[in-house]
């Protein structure tokens, strides 16, 4: 059985991971149906997205901060779990209700690793 720090660990590569397949998956924005948005729908997309790709990179770092100092269990790091697991499998599950099954493959497992890190903490 894997370590919790070794859990914590793979699951902050992983969000690392994720996070350049998501800033990569940018490119998609010179796709003529975006040039046809109003500047302002066109820039709020591209600006959500390139957040989401920090927000990743975020989550990375709180599991690579919960892979070298533990994590406590307590009100805050529950909350910071729940909320990552809920952006990984809402995203998944939203991913799929809109035919993009690639990413949702990779966000569900993403969500799972993060609670089983936790629940072995």
């Amino acid at each position: 059985m894997p370590t919790t720090k070794t859990l914590f660990q793979a699951t902050a590569i992983g969000h690392f991971l994720v996070a350049l397949g998501h800033t990569a998956k940018g490119a998609e924005f010179k796709d003529a149906g975006f040039a046809r948005l109003r500047p302002i729908l066109k820039g709020q997309a591209k600006a959500g997205w390139y957040q989401g790709s920090l927000f990743l990179t975020i989550m990375g770092l709180v599991n690579l901060r919960w892979a070298q100092d533990g994590f406590k269990a307590d009100l805050i790091d529950n909350g910071i779990l729940s909320l990552i697991t809920t952006i990984c499998l809402g995203s998944a599950a939203w991913y799929v209700k809109t035919g993009d099954n690639a990413t949702a493959a990779v966000l569900t497992p993403m969500g799972i690793l993060q609670v089983f890190a936790a629940l072995n903490a």
